[in-house]
């Protein structure tokens, strides 16, 4: 019976190859892993000057001047993106969540309404106080005909008028007789436009002109037009013997009243009937010329 002869130094020397291969290619992975370790871990803290609370904010609540003061705190680099460090500019403002006392104060707690719209109803310099206005936002619609061709932008101040259809009596037998025409009137002056889409134009409004703009809008019977103002210009103009009708318009150019033809107790005069027109004559023939050759025959 023969024996199989097997070559155990040379498997060995495999295993040994194998596992010196294994254990390098795992040092590699470990001190890979360990410099993304290295890398990815927080960096030192520092001392900031950072705006804390001095007392506690409730959200939804003006920032009072001495509701913050400035502290150093140790952050690190990733914990320093969007601190507040200016108190002064913070005053005012309104967080969107309720700051403990020592809290830091970050930019994206302030609360905004301007949210994703592009724009902010209170100026920079303008703050909620107890006596201040009540400022809103309104959007109207104004054609681009009667927007100073669509060429107005957002910052710009215009003044409103308002068209209106009015229905009113005829001083004139009989009774029960109206008649309409159209009046306009210039009546919101001095108006910030916040944003605009369209011919949707945002406006910057107080509450009672905004409950009144969104009556005049449910009605439906009203048009709007703006007149775009120079940015100087401040004033705010007595209106009171200002407004356009027809009729005054008429007047005021001299221009021809149109009639009403016939008058409403007059008729028409019959015209008498039209007469057929006579035919014109019949033309005669011609009469047919001879020939040279027939006339020269004998």
């Amino acid at each position: 019976m023969e024996m199989e002869y097997k070559d155990n130094n040379r498997r060995g020397k495999f295993v040994i190859i194998a596992g010196v291969v294994l254990a390098i290619v795992a040092g590699a992975a470990s001190f890979y892993l360990i410099s993304q370790a290295r890398n990815e871990a927080p960096g030192e803290t520092q001392l900031v000057d950072v705006v804390v609370a001095a007392q506690a904010i409730p959200a939804r609540t003006p920032i009072a001047p001495g509701a913050v003061l400035v502290r150093k705190v140790p952050l690190d680099a990733a914990t320093q993106v969007g601190i507040a460090t200016d108190p002064t500019k913070l005053v005012g403002q309104v967080l969107a969540v309720p700051v403990a006392i020592g809290q830091p104060i970050y930019l994206n707690m302030i609360a905004s309404a301007s949210g994703q719209s592009g724009f902010s109803i209170l100026a920079p310099d303008e703050t909620v106080a107890p006596d201040s206005p009540a400022w809103r936002a309104i959007s109207i619609t104004i054609p681009d005909e009667r927007a100073v061709a669509g060429l107005l932008v957002t910052g710009q101040t215009i003044d409103i008028f308002m068209t209106a259809t009015m229905t009113v009596p005829v001083d004139a037998e009989p009774l029960g007789v109206y008649y309409s025409d159209m009046v306009t009137k210039i009546t919101y002056q001095d108006m910030v436009i916040l944003g605009r889409a369209g011919t949707q134009y945002i406006l910057k409004a107080t509450l009672p002109v905004a409950e009144e703009i969104n009556h005049m809008l449910a009605t439906g019977t009203i048009s709007f037009s703006a007149a775009l103002r120079p940015d100087q210009d401040v004033r705010f103009v007595d209106v009171s013997q200002l407004g356009a009708t027809t009729n005054r318009i008429l007047e005021k150019y001299g221009m021809p009243f149109p009639a009403i033809y016939p008058a409403p107790s007059a008729t028409i005069p019959p015209l008498p009937p039209l007469a057929t027109p006579t035919p014109p004559p019949t033309p005669a023939p011609a009469t047919a010329e001879p020939s040279p050759a027939a006339s020269a025959a004998p």
